[in-house]
């Protein structure tokens, strides 16, 4: 592999511990340097997001409900499918509290980030992300936890 695939691999994995830090420190706005203008972004719970726009209001939306939150990033694997673009499969394990006056457990969701990256002026950036959720605990349902293998 070369260096300058080695260089854009670090700036991809970067890119996406700021999508991490942005989303646990409330500081959505910058979402906006990760994501493309026209983006996808889709959860099992949001649906089809379109665009950065969408994407911070979303998290502006959503997040504040928490206390806190801990995105965790691991076992990334990116492949480069042209000069200026890459796929990239990375696992997820994301901690959520709730204020205390909900008294309710903390929820874990453990999955992964199947992202479309893009090289604009330089920088990588998010063209499409679909989350996937291998498990969630507790259950929305208040059944007992479960996780299921991902495939793609």
């Amino acid at each position: 592999m070369s260096t300058h695939r080695l260089e854009d691999r670090a700036a991809i994995t970067d890119q996406m511990f700021r999508y991490a830090r942005a989303t646990d420190w409330l500081e959505t706005e910058n979402h906006r340097h990760v994501f493309v203008a026209d983006c996808v972004f889709a959860t099992p719970h949001s649906g089809d997001l379109l665009g950065a726009d969408a994407v911070v209001e979303y998290m502006n939306r959503v997040l504040p409900q928490f206390e806190a939150t801990q995105h965790l990033i691991g076992n990334i694997w990116i492949e480069f499918t042209g000069p200026d673009t890459a796929t990239a499969v990375s696992y997820v394990r994301a901690w959520h509290r709730w204020p205390e006056p909900e008294h309710k457990p903390d929820m874990i969701l453990w999955g992964e980030y199947h992202d479309a990256w893009v090289l604009v002026d330089g920088t990588w950036r998010i063209r499409e992300r679909r989350v996937l959720e291998a498990g969630i605990e507790p259950r929305r349902d208040g059944g007992v936890p479960n996780r299921r293998r991902l495939k793609a």
